[in-house]
């Protein structure tokens, strides 16, 4: 019992001090360096509070290792652009001006469901609403809304709701809206669209709708 007690604060001191060196952020900043250095820092302290027969300092070096290695190329990527890049990535425009960027969506491997649920976390519902988003390295999606943007959100009780994605009508949020399959054929008509080139058509509980056409 001792010997647990005694590895345990020896790598709880050692990981405070990683951390400390290493730099302070939240979860949802991690770069992906940031997070293989935490997985594997946790990987090595189980190990040595779970194995009393090994020696603890097999997972103190490796531990000094890590973060030494984490600061070094943290330091290395802020003399290189180049280098960001591979390593954290980029920031990606995802939408602009109220148009989904679709070529974005294939290299983030984001579906339109990721689109409009990153948008609800910012409580934006209108894709006209959106002047621009942005998929930071981290991943995290930032929302900048149009002050300009004319809709009728506080009109309508039911906001809009995705009623065709990829092609497929859903039909429990099309019953949400209070319309049914009729007015999607009549709004399909009126624009001479087939259902096959539709990525994302919104509806909202007054009648407005937004269509996002498929590309290539």
């Amino acid at each position: 019992m001792f010997s647990v007690i005694y590895r345990t604060s020896i790598m709880y001191i050692i990981i405070i001090f990683a951390v400390r060196i290493m730099g302070k952020k939240s979860l949802g900043e991690f770069q992906p360096i940031d997070l293989v250095a935490t997985v594997i820092i946790s990987n090595l302290t189980s190990l040595v509070i779970e194995a009393p027969e090994l020696p603890i300092i097999t997972s103190i070096v490796p531990i000094l290792l890590i973060m030494s290695y984490e600061v070094f190329v943290s330091l290395w990527v802020k003399r290189s652009d180049r280098l960001a890049h591979i390593i954290q990535g980029k920031s990606i425009i995802l939408i602009q001006n109220g148009i989904i960027n679709q070529k974005a969506m294939k290299e983030l491997r984001f579906s339109i469901d990721d689109v409009l649920e990153a948008m609800r976390t910012k409580d934006v519902f209108y894709l006209e609403e959106v002047c621009l988003a942005i998929v930071e390295t981290t991943g995290t999606v930032n929302i900048y809304k149009d002050p300009n943007a004319q809709t009728n959100i506080k009109k309508c009780s039911v906001p809009p709701m995705p009623v065709i994605t990829d092609s497929k009508i859903i039909a429990q949020n099309l019953k949400i809206t209070g319309f049914d399959n009729d007015k999607i054929v009549d709004i399909l008509d009126k624009h001479n669209y087939s259902l096959d080139s539709i990525l994302l058509m919104t509806l909202d509980g007054n009648g407005r709708y937004n269509i996002t056409l498929r590309e290539g």
